[in-house]
């Protein structure tokens, strides 16, 4: 990469020490240690970002933290990132290259609703559209959204729900199903086999936002043929890494999957 030879080095002083009180609470002795500054320096600094709102001293006054209008600003830039624009590139590649058919929903009221839909250049395409409404307890999205719900919203959410046999394999009984849902949360994806329509199999993994939640799903699907058991592995790899550079790309923190 060229140099900046307009590069303001007030600025990345500046920067660095954001960074460094990202990680540690620090008085200006063990900031100027940490980071190797003159005291002049790392004095004019935190006194400007301080002023801005950019640091914040901690109470007796010596210890210095990150300020609340980076958090102002950060929020403002997270609203201003689109679901839309962050994933239909993704899915558009993870379409075509696994040959699957690709959808981004959410939840809304009792259901899961896709926002958006791509098709791999296939002759086997799923009867689906964006908008489509999808009952919660025979999806792997729908599975995801609720997963990471608190449990009083979950238990109400699952207690509207119909546990019907629409296929050999739909759950029935809402203790098992709940049960399946903790699974689902531990192993971070889910996977509809053949319990809405058989001779379909769909994966989910969930999509975070920055405050933790999981507002969104990304799921794929196609027949049994195309998602048999020597591919579902290789497939869930696939999905979940996906769902997860969405994430990154909201904004979202690398402590959510740890």
């Amino acid at each position: 990469m060229a140099e900046n030879k307009y590069q303001v080095p007030a600025l990345i002083r500046a920067n660095k020490i954001l960074d460094y009180l990202s990680k540690h609470e620090a008085d200006m002795a063990e900031i100027m240690s940490a980071l190797g500054l003159p005291k002049s320096t790392v004095y004019s600094l935190l006194l400007t970002l301080e002023e801005i709102g950019f640091v914040r001293r901690l109470p007796g006054g010596q210890k210095f933290t990150l300020g609340f209008r980076l958090f102002e600003l950060g929020t403002i830039t997270v609203s201003k990132v689109s679901i839309r624009d962050q994933a239909i590139s993704r899915l558009q590649q993870l379409s075509q290259q696994e040959k699957v058919t690709c959808h981004l929903g959410a939840l809304d009221g009792n259901e899961a609703v896709y926002l958006l839909k791509v098709d791999p250049h296939d002759d086997i395409l799923i009867n689906s559209w964006e908008g489509k409404r999808l009952t919660l307890n025979r999806s792997a999205m729908g599975k995801v959204l609720l997963a990471w719900l608190p449990r009083e919203r979950q238990d109400e959410l699952i207690e509207s729900l119909e546990f019907l046999p629409i296929t050999p394999k739909s759950f029935v009984d809402k203790d098992q199903f709940r049960n399946h849902l903790a699974d689902v949360k531990h192993q971070q994806w889910a996977m509809d086999d053949e319990e809405d329509i058989i001779g379909i199999r769909c994966l989910a993994a969930p999509i975070f936002v920055p405050d933790g939640s999981v507002r969104y799903s990304l799921s794929v699907s196609s027949v049994v043929q195309k998602i048999g058991d020597d591919r579902v592995e290789l497939l869930r790899q696939r999905v979940v890494e996906t769902a997860r550079n969405i994430s990154r790309a909201l904004g979202t923190s690398e402590d959510v999957w740890s």
